[in-house]
């Protein structure tokens, strides 16, 4: 069975201590160690190279958003997600522009926060429907403001337009493997592509950029 390393940082003891409980119950996760600030983890994560890291977003000395892009920048093949009661906007996009592939609330089951690990070990991401429907509602009220002009998505080949359209659909690999007839290591490759030719850091970026392009206009319903 593939071990998943993980390790938790959260200024919060009752909570770090309710993340250790629902770990335990992940047969193929190990607990890499258990962190009350993001100075504390980037030191162990430079050592244990761990496979996801849970993170808060308030934490003294280093917060959730700065390790995440500290992490993302140096590590990219490590995943964050971001567990915190915070749920403003600009702390959302925050949190993706430096490169979660995840953002739950603490409110979220600890059934959420396993569908979220194993979901960001895969390169997924998992997000509280409480936050996906205002990342929704914002993109179509025209936020956030693109980084990058359409070129980007121009430039890609035929192929990888094709898999970031399904991006855009909220189909996941396996899918677009099944629809496209090529192998799902096929799709990975071709999305880790379209993530780097468009200069984002996750499958939600990549999205939303695929259905600005699909519709600029688009408007709230």
């Amino acid at each position: 069975m593939t071990q998943i390393k993980v390790i938790i940082v959260d200024d919060e003891p009752s909570y770090r201590k309710a993340l250790e409980r629902t770990i335990a119950l992940m047969p193929e996760c190990e607990l890499g160690g258990v962190f009350e600030n993001g100075e504390e983890a980037l030191v162990a994560i430079q050592r244990g190279r761990p496979d996801v890291i849970l993170t808060d977003i308030g934490m003294p000395k280093l917060n959730g958003i700065e390790l995440t892009e500290k992490v993302s920048s140096d590590f990219p093949d490590m995943k964050v997600v971001i567990l915190t009661v915070n749920e403003d906007d600009d702390t959302i996009y925050d949190a993706f522009r430096a490169g979660a592939m995840g953002y739950l609330l603490k409110t979220s089951t600890p059934n959420d926060v396993i569908d979220a690990i194993r979901a960001a070990y895969k390169g997924e991401a998992k997000i509280t429907p409480k936050v996906a429907v205002r990342l929704i509602k914002d993109f179509r009220k025209g936020k956030p403001e693109p980084t990058h002009t359409d070129r980007d998505i121009m430039d890609l080949s035929a192929r990888e337009q094709e898999i970031l359209t399904l991006i855009g659909e909220g189909m996941r690999n396996k899918n677009i493997s099944e629809k496209l007839q090529i192998s799902e290591k096929t799709v990975k490759n071709h999305v880790s592509a379209i993530l780097k030719s468009l200069r984002v850091s996750s499958r939600t970026e990549a999205a939303m950029r695929a259905i600005r392009h699909r519709d600029p206009n688009a408007k709230a319903h």
